[in-house]
């Protein structure tokens, strides 16, 4: 019960299926485009945002069903449309271990010996897969099985969510350090600490853990206070979860993370990690490693910066905040009046959100 994966990837199954026959009915030239769009869709990944949507519904009374677990699904399709659009605008090669969308349209323009420019059409053509998950995940949470009133009443938070992802994207871009950078722009050229942690408010902890919670809630028919201790439970979760992201990305093993190490050292991303570092670096270190952030072309700038990272004390600072916050998520969860199934589930959910290495 408390694992609501395997249904969700049955209902991705299903719903891919049956997109991607009514696309090839289109033309036959969609096949390969569909094919990514199914691998993209189904290739697995942790699938937190259907799990909490699931028990933010079952914490506010809403029974096991397969309609939530549909409804839930939708966030995963919303969460690819994010990864394609991302690894746009990173430039990633690689996903989950595995060429990226833009990667693979790329290689099926080389195959069909198309025209133009092969790297332009795989950009170009994974921001149409983008766009494509957006609407499905519409398409998926309309076709649920829940009431009219349940969705009319969940829609907001929903629409909500959405607009708070694009607008932490986009603060991330904004505040992206490195040479060019303006010391006057929105980043100042700078890692600001309380910027930072506003974009992880809204690029993580309220699309990832916030965000779903309310959803579920709202679907099932929230009681007075849940939406509240969703948030007080949600917040710091994310901001827990967003901070492991930044250590995995700069120390993790892409052998199991799925991705390079160091891409938002080499594109000049700030971060939580970073943002430590800078702080507690001695002077002469951070002003190395500020000149290291944010230059691709450099040799070993992306392994020199890890090694200041490391020598400021950032990492172990990291991990004793992510234990804080995990813990102060923790205590909300103990003092609320969750039922113990759904505090059970979310507490497991917190650990594995925080404790993971991938």
């Amino acid at each position: 019960m408390t694992d609501v994966r395997p249904r969700v990837s049955a209902v991705l199954r299903r719903f891919a299926d049956a997109r991607g026959a009514a696309l090839r009915d289109i033309d036959a030239d969609l096949d390969p485009f569909v094919r990514v769009a199914e691998d993209v869709l189904l290739s697995g990944g942790k699938q937190v945002r259907p799990a909490f949507c699931y028990w933010g519904w079952r914490g506010a009374g809403g029974p096991d069903c397969d309609e939530i677990v549909t409804a839930a699904a939708a966030l995963e399709v919303l969460h690819a449309c994010a990864l394609v659009h991302d690894d746009v605008m990173d430039g990633s090669q690689l996903r989950r271990g595995a060429p990226s969308a833009q990667r693979r349209l790329t290689l099926v323009h080389r195959r069909a010996r198309l025209g133009g420019d092969p790297d332009t059409f795989g950009r170009s053509a994974a921001i149409l897969l983008g766009d494509l998950f957006l609407a499905w995940a519409d398409d998926l949470l309309m076709a649920s099985g829940l009431t009219p009133g349940a969705l009319a009443r969940a829609w907001p938070t929903y629409a909500r969510m959405r607009g708070e992802l694009v607008a932490g994207q986009y603060l991330d871009l904004a505040s992206q350090v490195g040479p060019g950078a303006s010391q006057g722009g929105a980043g100042g050229g700078q890692v600001d600490p309380a910027r930072v942690a506003r974009i992880a408010r809204y690029k993580t902890a309220g699309y990832t853990v916030v965000r779903p919670l309310q959803l579920g809630a709202l679907l099932a028919g929230s009681r007075p206070g849940l939406l509240e201790t969703y948030a007080a439970f949600g917040h710091p979760l994310g901001e827990a979860f967003q901070l492991r992201d930044d250590v995995l990305g700069v120390f993790g093993d892409p052998a199991v993370t799925g991705k390079p190490a160091g891409e938002d050292l080499r594109d000049g991303r700030p971060n939580g990690l970073l943002a430590l570092a800078l702080r507690q670096a001695r002077p002469a270190a951070a002003a190395r490693l500020r000149d290291l952030v944010g230059r691709p072309a450099r040799p070993g700038a992306v392994e020199q910066a890890r090694e200041l990272i490391a020598a400021s004390g950032a990492p172990a600072a990291a991990e004793e905040r992510i234990a804080a916050r995990t813990a102060q998520a923790l205590a909300v969860l103990a003092r609320s009046d969750l039922d113990d199934t759904t505090r059970g589930a979310l507490m497991e959910l917190a650990t594995a959100a925080t404790a993971r290495a991938q």
